[in-house]
Order: structure tokens, then C-alpha cells, then sequence
């Protein structure tokens, strides 16, 4: 599995709507609600057991979350068994506190040979207000796992409303970037000739050797998806996991 920027600009801008659903009219095709057929909600009460130090949400507790979400969307619409392949920059945009709850939905946009891109909506919602607001967008690539017949060959997505029809399109570009962006960082780390200079001092620096975390893990039994593999949500986890206490070494006050 492997971790890869995003588009940034490509973030559809209705989703704003999402910060106030009840204005968000449900899609409707020769007068019918229409849901689509790859969709997948899942919605989650934050507890205790959920959260971190700072009594908000786990990252890489959600992380599983929209992990798991996705995979299912992958899978309704491969038809077969699915792993996570990558997963574009996600950007936070509030934490999450216990008590709240966690809304997910997934979605394929888009279905290429053998693998899929997936989008993911966070929304939290407050119980007591009855408010929701939108956490995170993030787009995931998923790709079918050969069977006994050889390589699947995925069917392919039909868009059906106008937001489908553009985040249809929207993927095939993000995809040719994520390619571009793989050859670049190829091409970087062949042609590289940076060298070891002096580094200009500054006031409470930190080496960067002092913020070096090795975590060694042991999957367990429930550690594994439904294939008895490490899924990807956990190895997310386990990244985000030591991703904070490296940053922790770091002289700041306060870290989210």
C-alpha cells in the first residue's frame, strides 16, 4: 500500500452543502430517488475506547473507519475480494470529540481495468444540536484481487447524475496525476545529488535523528480483514501512530 498526493483543487465544491445536509435534495431519475448502486454509509458513536489523549477521535481509529467503508464499495461493485492500493493526502478540516457521531459514505467514481477509485465523505454530527459538518474528503484506489480465473476485469461505472458525471471525469485526471506524480519521485530519487551540507542553527532545534519512531507490530487475529490479511486501515493506524510521536519530538506546545 502506498501513499500518494491528491489533486487538491479537484475537491468538488458542492460539498460545502454537506456542512448543512437538510439542503441537499436527494437525486432523482423519471421522478424516483435514485441512490447509487456502489454507495456505502456507515456511521459510528465516538467513545472513549475511540479516542486519543486529548479526548478527540483517533485518526487512525477513523482512518480504519473509512478504510473499511471504502473496501465495501470497492467490493459491491467488483463483485470480489478488494485491497487498498493507495490513498491520497487527507486534510483534516476539525477533530472530532466523544460523543459525536461519525458519519461515512463511499462511493466508486470511477472503474478503470482492475482497479477503482473510491470517494469517502466524513461528516460528524452532534445528537444534541443536531448539527453536521463535513471533516474530510478523500479519495482511495482500490484494486480487485485475481481469482482462480486469472485478473478481474472490472465493469464499468455509469454515471448518472451531474455530480457522478464529474467526479467520473474528475478521477480519470486525478488517476493521470498520481501516475505523473510516481514517475517524478522516481526520477528524483535516481537523478538526486543533494549532498550533506551545514544546516543553519536555530533557537530549540531538534536533530532529526531525536525524532526517529520504529514501531514493530505483530498482526493479530483482529488486526485482519475478511481475507486474513492486514487491511489497510489497520497499517494506517499503525502509521498515523507513530507519525505523532515522531512529531511530539518536536519543540511545540500543543500538536492535533
Amino acid at each position: 500500500m502506498s501513499v500518494s498526493p491528491p489533486a487538491l483543487t479537484f475537491l468538488p465544491v458542492t460539498m460545502s452543502d454537506w456542512k448543512d445536509p437538510d439542503n441537499v435534495p436527494d437525486p432523482q431519475i423519471n421522478g424516483e430517488s435514485y441512490r447509487n448502486p456502489t454507495e456505502v454509509k456507515m456511521s459510528q458513536i465516538v467513545l472513549p475506547c475511540h479516542a486519543n489523549h486529548c479526548g478527540e477521535l483517533s485518526v487512525g481509529q477513523l482512518l480504519k473507519w473509512m478504510d473499511s467503508t471504502a473496501c465495501l464499495s470497492a467490493e459491491r461493485h467488483a463483485g470480489c475480494s478488494c485491497i487498498t492500493a493507495s490513498v491520497d493526502d487527507i486534510h483534516f478540516e476539525h477533530t472530532i470529540g466523544v460523543g459525536k457521531v461519525v458519519n461515512i459514505i463511499a462511493k466508486v467514481n470511477r472503474a478503470f481495468t482492475s482497479s477503482m477509485e473510491v470517494g469517502i465523505l466524513v461528516t460528524c454530527e452532534d445528537l444534541y444540536t443536531d448539527k453536521q459538518w463535513k471533516v474530510c474528503h478523500a479519495f482511495a484506489t482500490f484494486v480487485a484481487r485475481r481469482t482462480e480465473a486469472g485478473k478481474v476485469q472490472l465493469k464499468q461505472v455509469i454515471p448518472h447524475t451531474q455530480m457522478e458525471q464529474m467526479e467520473y471525469s474528475l478521477a480519470a485526471e486525478r488517476r493521470r496525476m498520481r501516475l505523473i506524480h510516481a514517475e517524478i519521485i522516481t526520477d528524483l530519487l535516481s537523478s538526486s545529488t543533494a549532498q550533506l551540507g551545514e544546516c543553519q542553527e536555530y533557537e530549540d532545534a531538534v536533530p532529526a535523528e531525536r525524532t526517529r519512531v520504529e514501531s514493530v507490530e505483530l498482526v493479530l487475529p483482529p488486526h485482519a480483514n475478511h481475507q486474513v490479511s492486514t487491511f489497510g486501515g489497520q497499517i494506517m493506524a499503525w502509521m498515523e501512530n507513530v507519525a505523532t510521536i515522531a512529531a511530539w519530538c518536536s519543540p511545540t506546545d500543543f500538536l492535533l
